[in-house]
């Protein structure tokens, strides 16, 4: 089947207008430039059979991958069939086609005829945003910023976060949000995501669930590999997991991330699981080189410090909930965090600015 007819904005497009308009969209100076890029692709989609995406860098050097249309379609298909999303229906685009999540959204718009509305991917998308939106990816900062809006949480109906893992704070924070929040696992290599958990509502879960056609197995260090009829080759993840089923898997993090104190391997996101309801800052767990430990494990409060007794209670209950060797021994203190152009904190640099 050809998929080249494109809702966008509530006007649909043959491919022959559609190409037209891409090409005079991409050419007119006065268009800002992620709407060109947007253009680039539609343009791309409609004239290749192959699609060349770049993976995001946040795991190494950035690189290039080349996917067949057909792999996108596939992909897109599961998506349209998890969410129940049917033709017309009105999905929000609100970032870059540049990587690979915005050019999913098209490749899922195209595939699914649903009504594309575009929009400038920033971090505040919703400021004059008025229409009902039935799907919506999103990045952590973006859906920051549309919690701090509540009168427009009306118009919008699933949210799916990706880009980075919620962080504790925001993850409280969306319990009481009326759209239905999913948090997305996937990357470059798998094409977006092949897995998704629930977060709010009244039965949030803790494990991910796989997509239909994904399998899912692990190594001896128990890190993830991840294998869909649509993608080259099995995809060799650094995530450690405990496989729950064949279609579930609780997520512990990333295996560069653990820290080794004394011989213990700890996962900072273990711990900042067991310890996100005594805390209402953004914090995060982390190692810093210790001389008899190797590493030792410290926690990282955004903002000003804590009055000496609070923190005291802080430690307390801390040792109450969590075991003697995944514990912090440290409580420090950064007035901000710097975050990544997906509202990720940059940790290793907060960390760095810690280290004796």
């Amino acid at each position: 089947m050809v998929y080249d007819t494109l809702i966008i904005n509530g006007k649909e497009y043959g491919p022959k207008a559609l190409l037209e308009k891409a090409r005079k969209s991409i050419m007119d100076p006065a268009r800002p430039e992620w709407y060109r890029n947007f253009y680039e692709f539609v343009a791309d989609w409609l004239e290749n059979e192959e699609i060349t995406v770049t993976t995001s860098g946040t795991t190494g050097k950035p690189r290039e991958l080349t996917f067949s249309k057909d792999a996108l379609i596939e992909s897109a298909q599961r998506t349209l069939a998890f969410f129940a999303l049917k033709p017309q229906d009105p999905v929000l685009l609100c970032l870059s086609t540049q990587y690979i999540a915005g050019k999913m959204m098209v490749a899922r718009a195209f595939a699914g005829r649903l009504n594309l509305l575009i929009a400038e991917p920033s971090s505040d998308p919703w400021q004059a945003w008025t229409e009902q939106v039935k799907f919506v990816p999103v990045v952590p900062m973006q859906l920051r910023r549309l919690l701090e809006k509540p009168e427009k949480h009306h118009l919008f109906s699933i949210v799916l976060v990706g880009g980075a893992p919620m962080d504790n704070t925001l993850e409280r924070k969306v319990q009481r949000f009326k759209p239905v929040v999913y948090q997305s696992f996937g990357m470059t290599e798998t094409l977006t995501h092949v897995a998704v958990r629930w977060v709010n509502g009244e039965n949030p879960a803790q494990t991910y669930r796989a997509m239909e056609g994904v399998n899912l197995k692990t190594d001896k260090q128990s890190r993830l590999i991840i294998s869909a009829d649509y993608l080259p080759g099995p995809v060799a993840t650094n995530d450690v997991v405990t496989l729950e089923d064949e279609k579930r898997f609780r997520w512990h993090g990333r295996y560069d991330s653990v820290i080794n104190s004394g011989g213990v391997k700890v996962f900072p996101e273990d711990v900042e699981s067991k310890i996100s309801g005594m805390i209402y800052r953004r914090f995060f767990i982390a190692g810093i080189p210790h001389q008899e430990l190797g590493q030792q494990v410290i926690l990282v409060i955004e903002g000003k410090p804590m009055e000496e007794s609070c923190l005291e209670a802080l430690h307390n209950r801390i040792r109450m909930k969590v075991a003697q060797h995944h514990a912090p021994k440290k409580i420090l203190f950064c007035e901000k965090f710097p975050e990544t152009s997906s509202g990720k904190i940059r940790r290793k640099e907060v960390v760095e600015r810690m280290a004796p």
